[in-house]
């Protein structure tokens, strides 16, 4: 600035360089140490940013050295400078509506969106401009007032908005906001006010089948205007060939307006309507209804039996219009949670925008074209779209009035809700959903279950596809039903139940539902004041309060308006579920693979090492995406998907190899804008998704029932043939607006932040209608107008102050256009340097081998140049050229403008660019571009399934223009070998540093692949290439087996975790009770038993006072016991001396660590007195072992009692009965598995003891020393009873321990340890009855014994008998041994199991019946019905006929009498029996009996089929005879007609006909 002050530099703007030197700094930038000179002409930064060739070629711009040591141009004045800054003092010719120049930049300036000030920095920017001499600079009061006069001649949208809840917010009106749309010329032009058809093909919303077919006839444009007359829809017309028409919906058809509708003929009695729709150009429209009626002159015009089409006319909206034209444009309304702040303290705003969805999409894209609505950190989300539907419930009974700038006259706009973009969670709470984590989470169908039916074969193969479709209808019902739940008494659980068996849940019901269930809780709670209520009048005082909450809405208002479904129009949105979802988990396993395999880092290095030429995407961020491997956004899964194919090629196995093949065909398939034909485009998604879907399961199952987002995914075919190519309800567009709210807010005091944004947002766009050439009423004059030349001219001459209001426009570049080399840094006082030009010799490709033909002229050599597509092509990049353009010559194209590469000519072919030469004279001699063709390989790459190029083609000239488009490539590095020993240089602050990272050294130039999941000119690749390099191979054949296996994998990954999850509890337990071995803690506890052990010297447990005789009297006794023996095998131990830290164990050691891990070696447990009389309270044997085999036995121990010893009465052990492995060791349960031994050297311990006490003389050692110490022992056990706090009963147990002799010391804790592990055992019996073996026997029986056509009921008596019926043939039936069903514990967890099973199947079958009240055949119904390869005979049909008619029957009854389901199915089925009893009584008759029987269902069995059309095949009608039937399924038929039922008058009856069904050989069961 001192230089400029100085003199230094002119700012003369004569003199000021040509539009290329325009800078791109802003104001802000001044603010932020940015300098003058660069904001107000450009200057700056030379070094960094050269100037463009045309500049450096002027020679008014070489300067010397010696020109700016001694400038002769005059300093600029004050008056100079603001003018450069601020424009002429005099304002231009027009800049209506400004009073000047000064106030409209400032204006710019200040209403930017991207650039936002606080009050302080305007008063800064505007007294700082004012101190450099600037004029016409206004005053922050002149501006604001400005600002807030020309607000309110537009039009100022916000209002106050009080929310039932109390919440206060503020919002920008929907119809101001479209207000502005129609009164802008160039947004109303792109406008689409009727639904397109095209045939198949889709690119925008209006093409779409909601729009075109789906939408009601009352939403849309109801009229047109032909002629000047208007025609609406439903109202007779008169046509121009004589013929009548009633008009139902307009479309345009290939740039005409048609009209769907009916036919009417003209009869004798009347105009006679037809049945059939019909369409018609609206051309033909003639006559409108008021003129035909006006001239039928009151006569009958309508035949009698077409009278009611008459009684709609005229439309409604006739009447309302006034003689106005009505439009009705569709919204896109968008509302997310978005922090306030900058800074990562989170401080939530909902807030929610809206789009012109009649705008193209190209047009949507853009930051103008979203309209803020509301924002709210107080209000809920649901309150502001509440708000909303109001504010849009006003175009229903009057329209609003708005000026077509089109059109020039005023028109009415109803506006409605095409659909409603967002992530999963706002979608669920906008559709009155549950969530994602409830059992059913998908908001568009009743998909889903609890985690076992997930786990199921069906439940799990029922997630990849969509289910039965959520109606807005069932979510109205379900909310009511939950309201009135809650009116009664209790009914808390059967409310959650409700809404966690529909996963319905409203978030304006909630808040009135948990105040009911409150209130019912208080009401039935006495007080000091009154009695508690009874259940009664509980339910009527509940029910009267909800009866008067009529000033609070109930339910989300989404289900109420017209022509949204919720459940349907809230799209699944790609970012959030696809890229957040499907990308990030596959992203997340292969990373995990990676780390596990160690090949993260090569996978690095390769990341590091791919081409994004051809990908437009920035770069390929490898470092980062690796180190912040867990944190990536949507823009790095984007980048993944298309690369990452390539990356782990090699690294990881085939099949995750192929995952990320198909999810980058997804990925590719997702982001298609242009949809040539949407049949297949849907039938090849649907695929593509299942096949992701597929290898989720393949890898990983879990991901399926923990991650919802891939059944999410499967409903996406549906929305796009619903709605469009998916980026039109993408919601990156919106959370990118997001940086605009958030500048916004931290830019505002935040006393009234609802209001203040709102208030902000409306000045935004404000100043950009004014600035874009919007129209607007004046008040003064009435008339509508717009801006003054002056405005719209330095609009499009100033980029700088266009980009400030988001209206640059960029140009398209010319193809064939190149860009020269970058120039080296000039030199101090060197010549600036210059682009050498080059002749044909001197170029790289005149010594190509063979040489090329010698081309006249001179050229520079350039770095790009523009192919037709509009990609900038550099040297090395792969082109498609066309195939007909010879050297020396132009491409066939000659258009200015680039074509897309969906225009691109299919007859060409793929070259690799060499040199790029930019003439040095354009008209003598043309620019070239020197490619090399490659040759496409007829065969697909073997690992990558894409396709091979060669680059060993031909060198040949081209003209830049014969360039289609660019494509990416990669590497062939699986064919070359490539390594990862390569290095590159890191360049840090724009320059190289002396790190380096590793990348993949590229073995030859000559193999790469076309990348198939590029999005870049993908259309135009896929074109390019045969059929048959493009078709995806399919990976799955049997996906019905593929889903069984992965379900059964999963339930037996979720048991295995369960199991490990156990054993590491119990090695945990095990290490934490060695540890406490070691420290001695159990000794501590006990006391020194100096008469059985020694410890080193170390240990703090040593005895200080035991006496010297008794040291002496049992030295022998210490002798022996220094052997080494093994160490118990923990967790973190090894076998040997070692393991204990050099201490020698001795076999009482090992007792020791016996008693510490199954005793009370620490004092806060039980105490070992305890267990001794546990021991004592249960004298019964062990249970077996469920996982013995047949012949393992355990063998009884009779239990020791705890009685006291006196030297006197006590009675001596023989050793005879007590030395060796009598009886120790016969304790230990045979069958034990090794890793459940808490002592695994337990043997050898009672080995070293049975030596050791065969060294001495019988008995009487042992009660000397038992007499000798007695006194001592009780001493020690008071005092530790006393540091421990045992209560007097404890310390009297540990007392008589103490009295006991060692070996019934042993005894007793061999007894403990034999009782812990039966209590593994019987922790592993319950582990057995969830296995799968165990559960898979179990669902078999249960199923052939339901499914049997001949069960007298399916709950009466079932459970008792079937249960009966297992436990006497347990083990060939379940595999449960006979001991185990002996035990009573063991057989419970068996029973339960049996019941929960049973429970399970009816509740099946229950499910299915859905499928019975369809539409099924009843052979289909069989078929679905019969599971586990049971066959289907004759009695099935009838049997199943028979409950379809009964469920039928059932709802048919009313709510309040129907009772449990299946006891109406058992009372059916007993009436049967009644019936035949009656008309055929006595024993005598038990065969005329069973015959009716059969007559009623085979009765049942043809009406079934005159109901239900026949749709099967020859299959499912498959017969099979009792011989044909699985023993499993005879049996079982064999066993229900055994059953017993509570039918006294048949009993008897049922008994005989069933005798010889109840065999005692279970084999086939």
């Amino acid at each position: 600035m001192q230089d400029a002050l100085a003199g230094a530099v002119d700012f003369s703007s004569a003199n000021m360089p040509a539009p290329q030197g325009l800078s791109d700094v802003t104001l802000e930038d001044v603010l932020s140490g940015a300098g003058l000179l660069e904001t107000v002409i450009g200057v700056g930064e030379a070094e960094e940013r050269p100037c463009p060739p045309s500049v450096w070629a002027n020679p008014a711009f070489d300067i010397g050295p010696e020109e700016l040591e001694a400038p002769d141009r005059p300093i600029p004045s004050s008056e100079e400078l603001s003018q450069a800054l601020f424009g002429s003092s005099a304002a231009p010719s027009d800049v209506f509506p400004y009073p000047n120049a000064g106030m409209m930049r400032t204006d710019f300036l200040f209403s930017s969106p991207t650039i936002r000030f606080s009050r302080a920095q305007k008063e800064a920017v505007l007294a700082w401009a004012k101190e450099m001499g600037a004029k016409d600079v206004p005053s922050l009061y002149s501006l604001e007032k400005f600002q807030s006069d020309a607000l309110e001649s537009i039009g100022d949208p916000t209002e106050k908005v009080v929310a039932s809840s109390g919440n206060v917010f503020y919002m920008n009106s929907i119809y101001q906001a479209l207000a502005r749309d129609y009164a802008h010329p160039a947004k109303r032009r792109q406008m689409h006010l009727y639904p397109e058809f095209s045939g198949k093909q889709v690119q925008e919303a209006w093409q779409a089948s909601k729009w075109l077919v789906d939408a009601p006839d009352s939403v849309l444009t109801p009229m047109t205007r032909v002629g000047g007359k208007d025609f609406f829809v439903n109202e007779l017309v008169y046509c121009s060939n004589r013929s009548w028409f009633i008009p139902t919906r307009f479309f345009n058809f290939e740039g005409v307006l048609w009209a769907k509708g009916r036919d009417v003929t003209d009869s004798e009695v009347g105009l006679v309507v037809a049945d059939k729709m019909s369409a018609i150009p609206c051309a033909m429209f003639q006559l409108p209804w008021p003129e035909i009626q006006a001239r039928a002159q009151a006569k009958t015009i309508f035949a009698p039996q077409s009278t009611d089409f008459e009684k709609g006319m005229p439309h409604p909206d006739r009447l309302l219009a006034e003689g106005l034209e009505v439009e009705c444009p569709p919204l896109i309304i968008f509302i997310d949670d978005v922090s306030g702040n900058t800074s990562k303290q989170w401080n939530v705003h909902y807030s929610c925008y809206v789009s012109n969805a009649a705008l193209p999409r190209a047009e949507l894209e853009k930051d103008g074209n979203i309209q803020f609505v509301s924002t709210s950190p107080h209000a809920s989300p649901m309150e502001i779209m509440h708000a909303i539907c109001n504010d849009l419930r006003k175009g229903t009974t009057k329209p609003f009035k708005v000026w077509d700038a089109m059109k020039e006259r005023y028109v009415l706009i109803r506006p409605w809700i095409l659909f409603l973009p967002g992530d999963n969670p706002m979608q669920a709470e906008l559709c009155s959903h549950i969530g994602l984590q409830g059992n059913h989470f998908c908001r568009m169908c009743h998909v889903g279950g609890d985690h076992t039916f997930k786990s199921s074969n069906e439940g799990f193969s029922s997630l990849m596809v969509p289910g039965r479709a959520r109606t807005v209808a069932e979510t109205r019902e379900a909310v009511t039903s939950q309201l009135i739940i809650a009116t009664h008494t209790a009914g808390e659980k059967p409310l959650k139940n409700a809404i966690t068996s529909s996963g319905v849940k409203d978030s304006f019901a909630m808040p009135v539902l948990n105040q009911l269930i409150a209130k019912g809780k208080v009401l039935r709670r006495a007080t000091t004041t009154r009695k508690a209520l009874s259940p009664e009048m509980v339910n009527k005082e509940l029910y009267q309060d909800l009866m008067q909450k009529t000033n609070i809405p109930l339910r989300s208002p989404l289900l109420d308006i017209e022509g949204l479904n919720v459940h349907l129009d809230t799209p699944v949105e790609p970012l959030h579920t696809h890229l957040l979802g499907v990308v990030k988990y596959f992203w997340a396993q292969t990373i995990w693979v990676l780390d596990k395999n160690g090949r993260f880092g090569e996978f690095q290095a390769r990341l590091n090492s791919l081409s994004r030429v051809g990908l437009k995407i920035p770069n390929i961020m490898a470092d980062y995406m690796c180190r912040y491997r867990g944190a990536l956004i949507g823009k790095h899964f984007k980048t993944i998907s298309q690369v990452m194919a390539f990356a782990v090629c090699g690294l990881v196995d085939q099949t995750l190899q192929d995952a990320w093949l198909s999810i980058g065909h997804l990925t590719v398939l997702i982001w298609e804008t242009n949809i040539t034909d949407i049949t297949t485009f849907t039938k090849e998604l649907r695929e593509v998704i299942q096949e992701t879907i597929d290898f989720a399961a393949t890898l990983s199952p879990g991901l399926l029932t923990e991650k919802n987002k891939f059944h999410i995914l499967a409903h996406l075919p549906d929305h796009i043939e619903r709605f469009g190519p998916a980026l039109l309800f993408s919601t990156e567009r919106y959370e990118s607006f997001n940086h605009i709210f958030r500048l916004c807010s931290i830019h505002s005091n935040r006393q009234a932040p609802s209001r203040d944004i709102a208030k902000t947002f409306a000045n935004q766009d404000r100043c950009h209608h004014v600035a874009s050439g919007g129209f607007w009423q004046d008040k003064a004059t009435g008339s509508w107008v717009c801006a003054g030349s002056g405005v719209l001219h330095h609009v499009s001459e100033h980029p700088i102050d266009a980009r400030l209001l988001g209206l640059s426009v960029e140009k398209p570049a010319t193809p064939g256009g190149m860009t020269l080399l970058p120039l080296p840094p000039r030199q101090l006082g060197q010549p600036l340097p210059h682009h050498p030009a080059l002749s044909w010799s001197g170029t790289e490709s005149s010594r190509v081998e063979p040489p090329l033909e010698h081309l006249p002229g001179e050229w520079h050599r350039a770095g790009s140049f523009i192919t037709q597509s509009g990609d900038q092509a550099s040297v090395g990049a792969e082109v498609f050229v066309h195939s007909h353009a010879a050297m020396g010559t132009s491409s066939s194209s000659t258009t200015s403008t680039p074509r897309t590469p969906a225009d691109a000519d299919t007859h060409g072919y793929f070259a690799s660019v060499l040199e790029i030469l930019s003439s040095t004279s354009p008209t003598l001699c043309p620019s070239w571009v020197v490619i090399r063709e490659s040759t496409v390989q007829p065969t697909m790459h073997v690992q990558l399934k894409m396709p091979k190029i060669y680059r060993d083609g031909r060198v040949r000239v081209v003209s830049p223009k014969a360039v289609q488009f660019i494509v990416n490539v990669q590497h062939d590095c699986i064919t070359g070998g490539c390594t990862t020993s390569g290095s590159k240089r890191l360049r840090q602050e724009r320059e190289d540093s002396t790190r380096t990272c590793t990348i993949v050294e590229h073995r030859d130039s000559t193999h790469y692949v076309l990348n198939l999941a590029a999005l870049h000119n993908q259309a135009a690749l896929r074109a390019a290439l045969p059929a048959h390099l493009t078709n995806c191979p399919v990976t799955f054949h049997d996906r019905t087996a593929l889903h069984k296996c992965a379900a059964e994998s999963l339930r037996d990954t979720k048991l295995q975790k369960k199991l490990a999850r156990e054993v590491l509890v119990r090695k945990s337990a095990e290490a934490a009770l060695q540890a406490s071995i070691t420290k001695g803690i159990l000794v501590d506890a006990l006391g020194d038993m100096e008469g059985l052990c020694s410890l080193p010297a170390s240990d703090d447990v040593a005895d200080q006072h035991a006496a010297a005789p008794l040291q002496s009297h049992i030295a022998t006794v210490t002798q022996s016991q220094r052997t080494p023996v093994a160490a118990p095998r923990g967790p973190r131990q090894r076998r040997g001396v070692a393991a204990h830290g050099g201490r020698v164990v001795t076999p009482v050691r090992a007792v020791q660590t016996l008693v510490s891990s199954h005793g009370s070696g620490q004092m806060g447990m039980s105490s070992l007195g305890n267990l001794l009389a546990n021991f004592q309270a249960r004298q019964t044997p062990a249970p077996p072992n469920p996982f013995a085999g047949p012949g393992d036995t355990v063998p009884r121990t009779p239990l020791l009692t705890s009685r006291k010893h006196t030297p006197t009465s006590r009675e001596a052990t023989p050793a005879s009965e007590i030395s060796g492995s009598s009886v120790l060791n016969g304790l230990s349960p045979p069958g034990r598995d090794e890793s459940m031994d808490l002592d695994d050297s337990e043997g050898a311990a009672n080995m070293r003891l049975a030596d050791m006490m065969g060294t001495h003389s019988g008995e009487h050692e042992f009660l000397a020393l038992a007499s000798h110490s007695r006194t001592k022992y009780q001493q020690d056990a008071h005092a530790k009873a006393r540091k421990y706090g045992l209560s007097s009963a404890q310390a009297n147990e540990l007392i008589a321990f103490c009295e006991a002799t060692p070996v019934e010391m042993l005894i007793d804790l061999k007894i403990q340890c034999m009782r812990t592990d039966n209590d593994i055992i019987q922790r592993f019996m319950r582990m057995f009855v969830r296995h799968p073996d165990f559960m898979i026997r179990l669902r078999h029986n249960v199923a052939a014994a339901l499914l049997a056509p001949n069960i007298p009921a399916y709950v009466e008596g079932v459970t008792v008998q079937l249960t009966q019926y297992f436990e006497k043939h347990s083990e060939p039936l379940l595999g449960v041994l006979a001991a185990n069903r002996n035990d009573p514990a063991d057989w419970a967890l068996v029973k339960s199991a049996i019941a929960v099973e049973l429970t399970n199947m009816r509740s099946n079958m229950k499910l299915k019946a859905c499928r019975i009240k369809n539409r099924q055949d009843i052979y289909e119904l069989t078929s679905s019905l019969m599971m586990y390869e049971l066959r289907p005979k004759k009695e099935h049909w009838g049997r199943f006929a028979f409950l379809r008619q009964c469920t039928i029957v059932y709802d048919q009854m009313p709510a309040k009498k129907r009772g449990d389901y299946w006891k109406h199915i058992d009372q059916c089925l007993l009436d049967i029996r009644k019936d035949a009893w009656e008309q055929y009584p006595g024993a005598a008759q038990i065969t005329a009996r069973k015959r009716h029987e059969t007559l009623f269902f085979t009765h049942l069995l043809d009406t079934d089929t005159k109901n239900f059309t026949l749709k099967s095949g020859a299959l499912s009608r498959t017969v099979y005879t009792n011989d044909a039937l699985p023993d499993l399924q005879y049996a079982a038929e064999q066993l229900v007609g055994s059953f017993v039922v509570n039918d006294s008058t048949v009993a008897t009856d049922r008994r005989e006909e069933t005798a010889e069904g109840s065999t005692g050989t279970p084999a086939a069961m």
